[in-house]
């Protein structure tokens, strides 16, 4: 089984990791805001493997809608294990993760991250705005650390899925 290449989102997600990996190397004490755009990043990438083409199919600014089916599919076997609440939250990294299926995981080898996401599953919407009594006091880099091995992996499996999109293919070699 194939997914749906969604090249754009992969060069996005990109965007987000280099963005975090400035920041936390320019300056340590921005950890918080660091690990939040790598998990923005790591949501994005997540989705890249159950999008759906909406507009512009292969062409420049190709947009995408993430496959409901799949989402939905997740959520309720999270919910049968008790690991999600009662309404699907979409920016939910393990349930992004179980709606990618699972031969893509594996090609990506996307399997072994399983315990990082479930780690920083909720850094983005959960964590965005660190003044809120809800936000965590403290922070790691496993959003970024496993995002700086998702999209190499990522970008591979695209190439291997002969994806002729421009980016993928200069990939490393990018802005």
């Amino acid at each position: 089984m194939t997914a749906t290449l969604a090249p754009w989102m992969v060069e996005s997600a990109h965007k987000y990791l280099k963005a975090a990996n400035i920041l936390h190397r320019v300056d340590p004490n921005l950890l918080h805001i660091a690990s939040v755009n790598a998990a923005l990043g790591l949501e994005i990438l997540l989705k890249s493997f159950i999008a759906n083409v909406t507009k512009n199919e292969g062409k420049v600014h190709e947009k995408y809608r993430p496959n409901k089916d799949a989402l939905k599919a997740s959520y309720v076997m999270l919910k049968e294990k008790g690991e999600v609440g009662d309404k699907l939250d979409s920016h939910d990294l393990l349930l992004l993760f179980y709606a990618i299926p699972e031969e893509v995981r594996k090609a990506v080898n996307l399997h072994r991250f399983e315990m990082p996401i479930r780690t920083c599953r909720h850094v983005f919407a959960g964590s965005r705005y660190e003044y809120e009594a809800e936000s965590p006091t403290g922070f790691c880099d496993t959003a970024i650390q496993t995002l700086n091995t998702l999209v190499p992996n990522t970008v591979h499996y695209y190439k291997q899925q002969g994806c002729t999109d421009s980016w993928i293919i200069a990939y490393p070699d990018v802005p």
